[in-house]
């Protein structure tokens, strides 16, 4: 397996150049770098861009060049093997280094976020793969957290439960979720489709046992502290509690100064 420097290293080259592959690799990369095109244009079939104005930078501006690593980023980790929480938060890290003028403009930020949610729309449509349209939902509302967090301060800290949830999100979810962020009505057929379906959640404790975390939302239980945190049973909970209780002070401060009860 590639070791995380390494994919750092891809993935800031890929900002100026593709990536070498071989084999089966060439099509792949070929294949999701046809999809970019076609995303970023809108040349999608139907031409809509599901709420994301393409046009809005020109396509040597850095808002671009960010959208294209990190998409490049995702190509060089379906390749290697790696998981989407795993690739969003090597996108995260890499764009920091590469474009802090973009991190510090929120409006940069929230456009990006559209794109992502655009770019997971147009995956839902077209391909329904689960590890694209799981990367790009996580990343958008990875943004849309940092401006929340740091830009607005609507919010005290990176709300990482949600997050999660929306990597490991199953079809329900995923329609739902990207269906309530568009203006258009490209999911609407979709959404009618799955709208039947059980609600799932992901656990918070990232060593749950149960399959791919998931428990229906009607079973969950909630961190009575930060009201934030879900669990699929006190178990889970309990042995999650060493990396939520910092999270879960902050949140409780947060939820006493800002919250009417």
């Amino acid at each position: 397996m590639v070791s995380r420097k390494k994919l750092k290293g891809k993935a800031r080259k890929a900002v100026k150049a593709e990536a070498a592959a071989g084999g089966r690799d060439v099509a792949l990369s070929l294949y999701l770098s046809k999809q970019l095109g076609l995303f970023l244009t809108g040349n999608n079939g139907n031409g809509c861009t599901h709420g994301w104005d393409p046009n809005k930078y020109p396509a040597d501006h850095d808002c671009n060049k960010f959208i294209g690593g990190v998409f490049r980023t995702f190509v060089e980790s379906t390749k290697s093997g790696f998981t989407a929480g795993f690739v969003v938060n090597e996108a995260v890290s890499f764009t920091h280094a590469i474009f802090p003028d973009v991190w510090s403009d929120s409006a940069s930020l929230e456009w990006i976020a559209a794109a992502f949610i655009s770019l997971g729309t147009f995956t839902s449509i077209h391909t329904g793969d689960v590890f694209l349209c799981g990367a790009a939902m996580g990343f958008s509302e990875s943004l849309k957290q940092h401006v929340a967090c740091y830009h607005v301060g609507s919010q005290p800290l990176i709300y990482t439960a949600k997050i999660d949830d929306l990597l490991w999100a199953e079809e329900r979810r995923t329609i739902s979720y990207l269906k309530k962020r568009i203006p258009c009505k490209c999911l609407n057929a979709k959404y009618k489709a799955v709208k039947s379906l059980p609600k799932m959640y992901t656990c918070c404790n990232k060593t749950c046992s149960l399959p791919d975390r998931s428990v229906n939302l009607s079973a969950m239980m909630t961190c009575g502290g930060c009201r934030r945190e879900h669990y699929c049973s006190e178990e889970c909970q309990a042995a999650h509690w060493e990396d939520h209780r910092d999270a879960c002070k902050g949140w409780r401060k947060w939820n006493a100064e800002n919250c009417t009860k």
